[in-house]
C-alpha cells in the first residue's frame, strides 16, 4: 500500500478571526491595511473596520498575514535580502540610496512624483499589468484604483495623509485576472504584502500575482474624520473640497487651499488626529518594499530613492534609461535626517507597544 501523502498544514491555524479581534481590532492596533479583507473571503469592511461575515473554524489566514499579529523583521529581511540588517541601517536594508525627480515634473505629484514615474515605467514595459493606487475625491477620501494606464497612474498622484485600506484592493484585481500586480502604498501595507509574499504557509490565493511593492516613507497616518473635523474645519476653517495640498514642511503640517493661503499648525498639534493603529508602528522608510520612496532627505520637489531588491534596482534602472526620471547625489546630510526620524519612529513604537500591550511585532 502506498504511502499516504503529507500535506504542509498552516502554522496559525488554531488563530481565527476571533483572535485578530482580540488582540488587533479591539484594543486599536488595527492600521486598516486592508489584508485580512483582502485574501480571506470570509472578511469584509464594515463600519470602517474588518468584519467577520461568514465563520470559518479552520481558517487562520487572516491572523497570518496582519502586520500586527506577530512580524519579525529578522526572519523576513533573512528571507527577502539573504542577511539581516546591520546596526547603522536605521532606513532597513538598501542597495543605493539617491534623490530623483520624475520627468517632465508632475504638477500633482506630492514631491519629486517618482512613485508615479516608477509604476508607470513598470506598467509600459511590462513588468506589471496593473497598478493597485490610491487617489481621493474632491472631499480627500481615499478611492483606490486598479490602474492600468499610464493616465491613471498620474491621476492618483500625491499625498492623501489619511488611512486606506488599499491593499483591499489586490483581492479585486486577482478576481478580474491580473497576473503582474503593482502595489504602492505606506509601510504597514507593505508588511502586510510582503507577509503574503514571504511566509511558509500553504495558503493560496494568488499572492505570486504581487510582483512588485513600492512603498512609501511615513511617519504616521490621520483617521479622516478627526482631520476633517477637527483639523481641517475646526482649526482652519475650511471645507475639505477648498483644499488643494496637504504637506508637511519644516515641522509644520500645512492646508494649501486653492487660492493658494496656506494654513499650518505645529506637527505636535496634530496628534489628536493620528490614527491610533499607527502607535504600534516602527517602520518609517517602508523597509519591506522593492524599492522606498520619500520627500525626506531630499531637496524640495525631489524625492529620496532606496532601491532594495533585484526588481526594485531594475525598474529604478530602466526608468532611468528611459528618462522618466532624473537624478541627481542625495546629501550625507540628507540620509542623516532621515535615519534620524526612523530612529524617532522606532522610540515611539517601543512607547507605544508597552502602552498599548502590543506584543509579537520585533524589530
Amino acid at each position: 500500500m502506498a504511502a499516504k501523502e503529507k500535506f504542509a498544514e498552516p502554522t496559525y491555524l488554531e488563530y481565527g478571526f476571533g483572535e485578530l479581534e482580540h488582540k488587533v481590532i479591539k484594543p486599536d492596533i488595527c492600521c486598516r491595511c486592508g489584508t485580512c479583507e483582502a485574501f480571506c473571503p470570509r472578511i469584509d469592511h464594515v463600519e470602517n473596520r474588518p468584519d467577520l461575515v461568514n465563520y470559518d473554524p479552520l481558517c487562520g489566514l487572516c491572523f497570518t498575514y496582519c502586520p500586527r499579529t506577530f512580524l519579525d523583521m529578522g526572519a523576513m529581511e533573512s528571507k527577502l535580502f539573504g542577511r539581516t540588517r546591520k546596526e547603522d541601517e536605521a532606513l532597513g536594508i538598501y542597495r543605493k540610496a539617491v534623490a530623483a525627480q520624475a520627468q517632465p515634473a508632475l504638477e500633482a505629484a506630492q514631491d519629486g512624483g517618482v512613485a508615479t514615474a516608477l509604476l508607470v515605467e513598470a506598467l509600459q514595459s511590462g513588468m506589471i499589468d496593473c497598478a493597485i493606487v490610491t487617489g481621493r475625491d474632491e472631499e480627500w477620501r481615499t478611492q483606490t484604483l486598479i490602474a492600468t494606464s499610464a493616465e491613471q497612474i498620474r491621476s492618483a498622484a500625491g499625498t492623501k495623509y489619511t488611512i486606506s485600506n488599499s491593499v483591499m484592493a489586490v483581492k479585486e484585481a486577482l478576481e478580474m485576472g491580473y497576473r503582474k500586480i503593482g502595489f504602492v502604498g505606506t509601510p504597514c501595507q507593505i508588511q502586510g504584502l510582503r507577509k503574503a509574499r514571504l511566509l511558509d504557509e500553504p495558503y493560496q490565493f494568488g499572492q505570486d500575482k504581487i510582483v512588485l511593492l513600492v512603498g512609501l516613507f511615513c511617519m504616521e497616518n490621520f483617521d479622516y474624520d478627526a482631520l476633517v473635523k477637527g483639523l481641517v474645519k475646526g482649526r482652519f476653517g475650511l471645507e475639505p473640497k477648498d483644499v488643494s495640498r496637504f504637506e508637511i514642511k519644516k515641522g509644520m503640517f500645512r492646508a494649501v487651499d486653492k487660492a493658494g493661503a496656506v494654513h499650518e499648525v505645529k506637527i505636535e498639534e496634530t496628534d489628536p488626529y493620528t490614527f491610533p493603529g499607527c502607535g504600534p508602528c516602527f517602520d518609517f522608510a517602508s523597509e519591506l518594499a522593492d524599492i522606498s520612496v520619500g520627500s525626506v532627505g531630499s531637496p524640495e520637489g525631489w524625492s529620496t530613492v532606496l532601491t532594495r531588491t533585484d526588481v526594485g534596482e531594475k525598474l529604478y534602472s530602466d526608468a532611468l534609461a528611459a528618462g522618466l526620471v532624473a537624478e541627481r547625489a542625495v546629501s550625507e546630510k540628507g540620509l542623516a535626517l532621515a535615519k534620524k526620524l526612523a530612529a524617532s519612529k522606532v522610540q515611539r513604537f517601543q512607547s507605544k507597544s508597552e502602552e498599548m500591550k502590543v506584543t509579537g511585532i520585533i524589530r
